[in-house]
């Protein structure tokens, strides 16, 4: 099927007599057993298993002639009627039972060996909406149950965020087995580039990420064996998800193969082993499957998504075997050929994209692709105009194509002209050869200096949502240090190359640490020194010249971004210098253009920052001053560009900071009141767009950030009902955010925050044990982040209280429980006491004394006098 998580109807309105459906089982099992075997051996395959019952040998092989002929033979089959009608009776007879945590709410696939069902979480632990797979009933022999729990165990060991996760798992009260999936909606990967005419730089990297899960799977020793658009699903957000492993197979086991419930028009029965259209010709062959089958359909569908037409000559779909015949022997167009009618799009195409598609379209395996990895490296090299490998040897593989075909002719012609090949090709050598010594050192260069940024950028945004790709992540900035060094040696009087080397410092320290990044690896002494890099190679090029007003542009955002980590750091004096020069600077730029977005998008960027560091530096008047020129400059860039989500969600975090001014800094009655006003208005300017499902990470973790700001004040107001569901609802977006990218250290410190405010409003309704189990949540989080990351000011303080929070409530907990458990509760609590008071006393040395803080180190103090010994 198309998607195992999309509504499909079911079919079939009777249901037929019992010892039908039993024989039509038989008839089904036999069939798929013999589609397996190599298509010389299946008659004596059939009649060795029918076991003497010649009208079951009689119908089998007649399907299997009717699967080698034709689709629309082995379509027609009537059984096909009483396997619906079955079908439609288990949907009655499950709807509406629970499995475990889950209750089935409707079905939304079905095939031949199970059933995909939507269900919900039905314990009351919290919401949540799966997939779950059920094996047919009628299926339930020893050796289907082998091949479902096959296909459950290869899905459970694939873990990558781009496949569809196995959450659970079990056997029914009835005996039937089952397992419980992600649920994933999305479209099919060309369906959705066609509804949002993407360029083709957005579908390469689309297909990039496809080439990465694949080659994922081939590294964990699993063939897909089926890949097609309709089984690379794209969500709302544009993540990609393979989501059929329905016919995929161990490559170490020959008979390994499972099948995963999916619904495709195009594939000729549900018993079928492959989709043809997509299908390699080993595939169509009946030879050995390896992960080069794989690269050849990952042709086929970057085919279609480049150019929204197939491979193959029109009149080859209307018949399996005049398509099996192309797939084998005919060499399709290039890309550019297939698209007459588009000029820009066949410019576009031509050259190295057609020789990337046809040799991963070769039809000896050999001669493809070694790898998915070794494609998306291609088009990688394509995207950012370095050689492609595809190009090497390309026109002596077609060459032998044709020699192979057309054999009598080219050797005539071969003698006749061998010595004229010879002799022009001696002339010209020398002169080519003069040429391409003098390309290779200006490549060499040019590659180099590309390298250090595609590094940085393509190549870091491919790993960083790959679960354990840590080291490879540090490993990559490392190596990209080391050519933005090589490089800095000759930039010495290259303008241009100190400004390119200037981006790039700053990129590699916003991916090392860098406080404003929402995607970091957390070592902010690291992003320190890459940002101080980068303005020294721009500050010089600030005073007149041709590329003064590029620099500045880097200056101005070189100013927030380091004056952010600055700001982390709790140097305000440092923070607020870079800022106003950052300010002074994209003034200047927005008075040159005002009609220029990227500069007024930096004055914003800029503004946006000094009103965070003076409300958290407790400068009341500084604050007061900026606040206004912050909102006016915003509002006026999301005019300019409705679009625009970064100044979108700029605009709703100054609200949510003037609401923390409010109540922190001011904190009277009445400020409380007008904070709970400006957060509800900061969610109220983000919410349109985050309903949307737009995908922008920055306006999904300040989303998430403000909704938990806004249960934290409701709590200290009493209002712990409204606050528990915005607590519900930062958790949920922090917990998505860092499950996207295990190694995002922002995600990981508001996935943090978020617990430790949940656990202060279940305090407040009287849930002790539920806050407690909060809190200690809170502590882990914090206490896995990177050091560098638990030493900045704020986390620091977050830290402190989450100490002091577990403290209090094992103390509540103490009086409630018998003797012997309230001496361990008050013991682990004085613990908690002594870490809180440290962390308080270290962060008062790094920051303003504003109200809130006076009066939680008081309280910290206080309750750590309850406990003896000196604290620590």
């Amino acid at each position: 099927m198309n998607d195992p998580h999309a509504p499909t109807p079911t079919a079939g309105p009777t249901t037929p007599p019992p010892e039908d459906v039993a024989r039509w089982q038989r008839v089904k099992r036999l069939l798929a057993d013999a589609l397996e075997q190599p298509t010389s051996e299946r008659p004596a395959f059939v009649a060795r298993e029918a076991a003497g019952d010649a009208a079951l040998q009689a119908e089998v092989m007649g399907l299997l002639q009717a699967a080698d002929a034709s689709r629309s033979l082995l379509d027609s089959v009537p059984a096909e009627l009483a396997l619906d009608a079955l079908n439609a009776h288990a949907s009655r007879s499950w709807a509406g039972r629970r499995l475990g945590a889950y209750r089935l709410v409707a079905l939304i696939g079905q095939g031949g060996m199970g059933q995909v069902w939507l269900a919900e979480r039905a314990d009351g632990q919290y919401e949540q909406q799966v997939a779950i797979k059920l094996m047919r009933q009628g299926l339930l022999d020893d050796l289907q149950v082998s091949r479902f729990k096959a296909e459950r165990q290869i899905l459970a060991s694939l873990d990558h965020p781009h496949l569809a996760k196995v959450l659970d798992g079990g056997i029914s009260e009835d005996g039937v087995p089952y397992f419980v999936m992600e649920r994933v909606v999305g479209e099919p990967i060309d369906a959705y580039a066609q509804h949002r005419a993407l360029r083709v730089e957005q579908r390469l990297a689309l297909f990039r990420t496809v080439c990465q899960v694949v080659h994922y799977a081939h590294s964990k020793g699993v063939v897909h064996r089926d890949l097609k658009p309709a089984n690379i699903l794209v969500t709302a957000e544009g993540e990609v998800k393979l989501v059929d492993f329905g016919i995929a197979k161990r490559i170490a086991t020959r008979q390994q193969a499972v099948s995963v419930v999916q619904q495709q028009p195009a594939t000729a029965t549900r018993q079928r082993v492959m989709t043809l259209e997509y299908a390699s010709p080993e595939q169509v062959r009946g030879q050995e499957i390896t992960p080069a089958s794989d690269v050849f359909s990952l042709g086929v569908v970057l085919y279609r998504l480049l150019t929204d037409a197939s491979p193959y000559p029109g009149d080859t779909t209307s018949s399996d075997y005049a398509l099996s015949q192309a797939i084998c022997d005919t060499e399709p167009l290039p890309p550019s050929a297939s698209v007459r009618a588009d000029r820009g799009l066949r410019r576009r195409l031509k050259g190295d994209l057609d020789a990337v598609v046809l040799m991963a379209l070769r039809k000896d395996p050999v001669h493809r692709y070694a790898s998915a990895e070794q494609l998306s490296d291609d088009v990688f090299r394509h995207l950012e105009g370095l050689p492609v490998q595809a190009r090497r040897g390309a026109w002596s593989y077609r060459a032998g194509r044709f020699v192979l075909r057309h054999r009598a002719a080219v050797g005539a012609a071969l003698v006749a002209n061998l010595a004229l090949v010879a002799g022009l090709s001696l002339a010209v050598y020398e002169a080519i050869e003069a040429n391409h010594q003098k390309e290779r050192a200006e490549r060499h260069f040019a590659s180099v200096r590309k390298l250090a940024n595609v590094f940085v950028f393509d190549v870091h945004k491919a790993l960083e949502r790959l679960p354990g790709s840590l080291d490879a992540r540090k490993t990559l900035i490392a190596t990209a240090l080391n050519y933005q060094r090589q490089l800095s040696a000759e930039a010495a009087g290259d303008a241009s190359l100190q400004l390119e080397l200037a981006a790039g410092y700053r990129n590699i320290a916003d991916i090392q640490g860098g406080a404003v990044t929402t995607s970091s690896l957390g070592d902010s002494k690291a992003a320190m020194a890459s940002y101080d890099s980068a303005l020294a190679l721009v500050t010089p090029l600030l005073g007149p010249g041709p590329l003064q007003r590029q620099a500045q542009a880097e200056f101005a955002t070189l100013a927030a971004r380091k004056g952010s980590l600055l700001m982390a750091q709790g140097r305000w004096k440092e923070a607020q210098q870079l800022g106003t020069q950052g300010v002074a600077t994209a003034q200047q730029l927005v008075a040159a253009d005002s009609g220029r977005h990227a500069y007024q998008r930096q004055l914003g960027v800029l503004y946006r920052f000094l009103v965070s560091l003076y409300q958290r530096s407790d400068n009341k008047p500084a604050f007061d001053a900026v606040f206004p020129q912050a909102v006016a400059q915003l509002q006026r860039l999301v005019a300019m560009q409705p679009d625009d989500l970064d100044s979108l969600t700029d605009l709703g975090m100054v609200h949510s900071v003037r609401a923390v001014h409010l109540a922190q800094n001011v904190a009277t009655d009445a400020a409380v009141t007008e904070a709970l006003g400006e957060y509800r208005q900061a969610l109220a300017i983000m919410k349109p767009a985050y309903d949307r499902g737009i995908p922008h990470q920055g306006l999904a973790s300040s989303y998430g950030k403000v909704n938990g700001y806004l249960g934290l004040l409701l709590t200290h107001v009493h209002q712990p009902q409204e606050a528990l569901v915005h607590h519900r609802q930062a958790i949920a977006i922090s917990a998505a955010l860092a499950a996207r990218d295990p190694g995002d250290v922002r995600a990981r410190v508001e996935q943090a925050e978020a617990h430790g405010r949940l656990g202060l409003t279940l305090r407040d309704m009287k849930d002790i044990d539920g806050a407690v189990a909060a809190a200690i949540q809170a502590l882990a989080l914090f206490d896995g982040l990177p050091q560098a990351t638990r030493e900045e000011v704020v986390v620091e303080y977050n830290r402190a209280i989450a100490h002091d929070e577990v403290a209090e409530l094992l103390e509540l907990r103490a009086s409630t429980v018998p003797a012997a458990a309230r001496a361990a509760d008050e013991a682990t609590a004085c613990e908690h006491r002594r870490e809180a008071l440290a962390l308080m006393h270290r962060n008062a040395g790094r920051r303003p004394a504003s109200p809130m803080f006076v009066g939680a180190l008081k309280r910290v103090e206080q309750a750590a006098k309850r406990c003896a010994g000196p604290p620590r």
